[in-house]
Formats: structure tokens, sequence, C-alpha cells
């Protein structure tokens, strides 16, 4: 009774100190990560609460040792005994019930505890249902806490991972748009003064130390509807062609926004067991490989710009090689004198390297330069790669003809789509953006339009009988584009049965509005662009035209009819 009242005279603020220090804590409220959205404002990622659990071990193995020093203790009276076993069996059982509902072995459990008996903190586990966090509060274990975080989800799952990554366990980006926008998407922790109750559960928020600032939502170019038909048939064909790898990339043709952008193989975001490295890789902004014959367009206009050669012009590709040197230029056979349309439909090596050897190297250099080869395309994406565009004073001959042909210079697969945007915007290149556009933005003038035109028109002839992609049309609308069929140097040597297969068109061919860009490496299976890529190219950009509502060809308006009178001499024979 005396001790009663001395507590409550005299001691009651040293008693009201030491109840809140048991009771108020500070406490760390991790912020709410901003969403992934496409560019109609779909979430592509999103955070779900859940709670990580912790416990004190000194707090748990104390109280474990002291319930078993009383149930073997002698000097007491048997009911006391008898009691003292019943708690040591109920707390022994509530340790038992934690190891199951965390589905962790109980002898791992006790092993661990072990290990950490002369820390303050230990994980039990993270990420967990918010559920399955309140029934182990509930079995009252001295020192168990159980604090809030945020999971990371992803609905599109394995469609869209190259483009938006991943988290780590912590929440920090890693891979992708979680990484680049780490920043915007994470937002800032509070620092909250709360009173708990004696679960460790929080009652009220007694003082705010630093406000929580949510994660901004970031919102992308990406379009999913294109998104899962680009990733879908990227997949079919790749497991079909028994390929190692594949990408696609689909651009807005004026706006520079990436639409969708697909990669084989892929990984799922949501199992973090099965990720693995190699998967991970964005291979359309990554890999630079030397793309082949879908740089013969671009040859075509570095020279019609510098004014080298001429639209109507024939240039003669007889005996159907070229030697310089030990080094050999060759076509599939002779195929005479070809017009620059010719050129491009037939994919002569010999005719591009012709036409490249009346151009000074330097402009020649200066050309590519503009459409953004050699150079980091700025999307957006991390880990973009330049790829490798060699300076024209160290050209030797050689050079300046493979360069013709796509051999020599190396470059990813979406700069490549990049740089044939700009045959559809008539000479001018936009800054391509991974990041929706709210407001357009100005273009750099590359081109000039009647060569950009020119250009594109000679890429329709690709896509007929007499081309090499008549896989790549689509019903309703014209189609420009070229293929790329290119031997892979593995070391110093080019292995002929390792292929990089590709085609890159634009459509509809009277108006461009996109740009589909594939890549298949290492088919099996037709490991020709014609055969691998262009049929991926037709499906992909027919749900594109669909998406973006692009009215038919209609010929009788085609703001091009008027040059195809450039193409043809004039006898009115196709040149």
């Amino acid at each position: 009774m005396l001790r009663s009242i001395w507590l409550e005279v005299f001691d009651s603020a040293w008693l009201k100190e030491r109840a809140d220090k048991l009771q108020i804590r500070v406490v760390e409220i991790p912020p709410y990560r901003g969403m992934i959205l496409d560019r109609s404002g779909e979430p592509i990622a999103v955070s779900s609460p859940v709670r990580n659990l912790s416990c004190n071990p000194r707090v748990l193995l104390a109280k474990m040792n002291r319930l078993a020093a009383a149930a073997k203790a002698t000097d007491i009276s048997v009911e006391e005994q008898r009691n003292a076993e019943n708690k040591q069996i109920e707390f022994s059982e509530k340790l038992r019930l934690l190891a199951s509902e965390l589905n962790i072995d109980e002898e791992s459990l006790f092993n661990k505890l072990d290990r950490y008996s002369a820390k303050h903190y230990m994980q039990l586990a993270r990420q967990i249902e918010p559920e399955l966090a309140e029934r182990v509060i509930s079995l009252d274990l001295p020192g168990v806490l159980a604090t809030i975080g945020h999971r990371r989800f992803y609905p599109g799952s394995e469609t869209f991972a190259h483009v938006v990554g991943v988290t780590n366990i912590s929440g920090q980006g890693v891979e992708g748009i979680e990484l680049f926008q780490n920043k915007r998407l994470a937002g800032k922790k509070g620092r909250y003064r709360i009173e708990k109750d004696r679960r460790g559960r929080a009652i009220e928020i007694v003082e705010k130390l630093e406000e929580m600032i949510p994660g901004e939502d970031v919102q992308l170019s990406i379009d999913r509807r294109i998104q899962y038909v680009a990733y879908r048939e990227l997949k079919k064909q790749v497991y079909r062609l028994q390929a190692q790898a594949g990408s696609i990339v689909v651009l807005d043709v004026h706006s520079g926004e990436i639409l969708a952008m697909a990669n084989m193989p892929s990984f799922n975001p949501n199992n973090r067991k099965t990720l693995k490295a190699r998967n991970m890789r964005n291979r359309a902004v990554m890999d630079v490989v030397e793309m082949g014959s879908t740089v013969k367009p671009l040859t075509v206009a570095a020279a019609l710009d510098s004014k080298v050669v001429r639209v109507s012009e024939g240039i003669d590709t007889s005996p159907g090689y070229i030697k310089l040197g030990s080094y050999k230029i060759t076509d599939s056979r002779n195929l005479g004198v070809l017009s620059l349309r010719r050129i491009i439909q037939r994919s002569s090596n010999v005719g591009a390297s012709r036409v490249a050897f009346r151009m000074e190297p330097r402009k020649h250099w200066m050309f590519l330069d503009r459409v953004g080869l050699g150079r980091i395309a700025g999307s957006g994406l991390k880990n973009e790669r330049s790829g490798r565009l060699p300076h024209y004073r160290k050209w030797t001959m050689v050079d300046r003809a493979s360069l013709s042909y796509g051999y020599g210079l190396s470059s990813s697969l979406m700069q490549m789509a990049h740089a044939y945007t700009v045959f559809g915007t008539e000479g001018v290149l936009y800054p391509i953006t991974i990041l929706k556009r709210k407001q357009p933005v100005e273009g750099q003038r590359v081109l000039s339009e009647k060569v950009a035109n020119q250009v594109l028109l000679m890429m329709e002839s690709v896509v007929s009988r007499k081309g090499t992609a008549i896989a790549a049309k689509v019903d309703g609308y014209r189609v420009v584009g070229k293929t790329g069929t290119a031997y892979k140097l593995i070391g110093k040597k080019y292995r002929k049965d390792k292929r990089i297969a590709s085609f890159i068109g634009l459509a509809p061919a009277s108006n461009p509005k996109i740009v589909v860009a594939v890549m298949i490496d290492q088919p099996k299976l037709d490991a020709t662009g014609g055969k691998a890529a262009a049929p991926v190219f037709s499906k992909v950009m027919a749900q594109a035209l669909r998406v973006i509502d692009a009215a038919p060809d209609n010929v009788q308006n085609n703001k091009n009819v008027g040059l195809k009178a450039s193409l043809f001499n004039a006898s009115g024979v196709a040149l």
C-alpha cells in the first residue's frame, strides 16, 4: 500500500516518462510509389499495400528464457509450477504458429533467433499480406512488430517488362522506367511520432515530423493495345523459327513517340524467383548489330541529297561483283544496269557500293550522323547504346562499300527505326521519346523534302512480287520498307550460319504515320528478313493503323502521286 502511494505521489513523472517510452515511437512511413501508365492512362505498374514483419530477438529470447526458468524452478508451489509450465507451453505454441504462418521451418526460426540473440532487430518477413501480418501480431509475442510497406505489381507481366522494368525488394527501380524515373516515382518517406498499443499496433499519430510525399505517376508513350500485339507476334515468330532472340519497335513518325517496344526472351517482373539477368536486357535499345541491307535506303538518300546521282540514272552493276584487293563484293547474280529504285528492290550490294563511291566520305558520314547513327538517341530509356559509326577519315574503299549496305557500322533497332522516320516526315527528324508528349516538339531537317519522298516511293517496290518482302503487305494500305539479312560477326569472323533478319517499314505510304522495325536474331528457319521479320511487321502494322484510325491509302489523294513520274524514264519504262 505504501509502495503504491509512493509511486503515485513521488514517482508519477518518472512513471509517465517510462510509459511514453514504451508506447510512443518515431516511425518512418514509406511513400506510395507512383503508377506507370500507358498513353491512355491505363496502369501498367502499380503498388499495393503490404506489411513487413520484424522482431527484437533479445526481448523475445529473454521472455522465452524467463518462462523456461520459471517452469524448472523448485522453490515454488506445485500450482505455481504448473502455471509456469502452461505459460511455457503456450509461448512455445505461439512460436510454432509464427513459424507456420510465415511458412518457415520451426528449427530454422530458432537457429536464426540464436544467431541474432545479441541484436535488437531481426527481419522475419517482407512484403506480406496485411491479413497475414495481423494474424502474426495477434499472437501477442513480445518484440514482434509490423510496419507498412508496398509491393510493386505489373498487370501486363512480361508484355511490358523491358520498357517498364522492375524494382528491387526495397522498392527502388533497377531496370527500365522504374530506374530512369525512380526519383519521380519514389516520392519521399515521412517520419511520424505515433502511439502504439502493447501489441505494437499504431493507435494514433501524435506528431508529424516530416510529411510523407507520395511518388508521381509517370505516363508513357506506349499504347498497350499495340504493345500486346507486338509482343504476341514477336514471341510466336521467335518460337516458330527457333531463333535466339528478337526485338520490335513501333514509332509515331511525326511525334517521335515509342508506341511499342518488346523483346524476346522476356521475363515476368511479378515473379522475382525466376528473374534471369540475361532475359532482362532491353535488346531493342542495348544490342547494337550490323543491320545489313536496311541501310541501303539511307545510302541512296545520302547520294541524292549530295546531288552525286539522279533519280532517273542507271547504275551499272556488271559483272555482278566488285573486287577491292582481296575483298569481293557480290550480288546473287549479274543484275546489269539498275535504277536506284531497283537497287533497293533487288537489294544490290554492288549497286549500293557504286552509289557510295560517288559520294565524298565526309558527306556520307555527315548524313548518317544527322539521322542519329553512332550516337545516343535520348529516348528516356536507361542503358541506351550509341552503336558504332567510324569517322570518315578512317574509311578505306572497302569501308565505303561495306557501309553502303550495312556492314562496318552498328546500331540498335531503335536507332534504325528512328532514322527511317525521316522518310515519313519529308526529311525532318523528331526527337524520340518513351514518355507521352503533351505538346508537339520541333524537329530538325536532315534531308530535303523531295529526296525523302523519292526514296519513300522507291521502297514501295520492296513490298511487291518482285521485291524481297511481299509478306510485309497490309490489307487496305500501301507499305514501304526494306529487308535486311546480315551475317553476325562472332569474334573477328562473319558466320554465315548465324544471321540477323530484319524488316523496317512505314505505312500508309501516301501519308506515313507509323514505323515498325522488326529484328529476329539467329533464326534457324526462314533466315531472311523477308520471311522471318516481314510477317511480324505486317500483323503489328495492321493493328497499329487500326488503333490510330489511319485512313486507307487513296491514290487520288496521294501527296506523293506527282513524284511517281520521276521514277520513270521518258519512255514510261520503270527505272
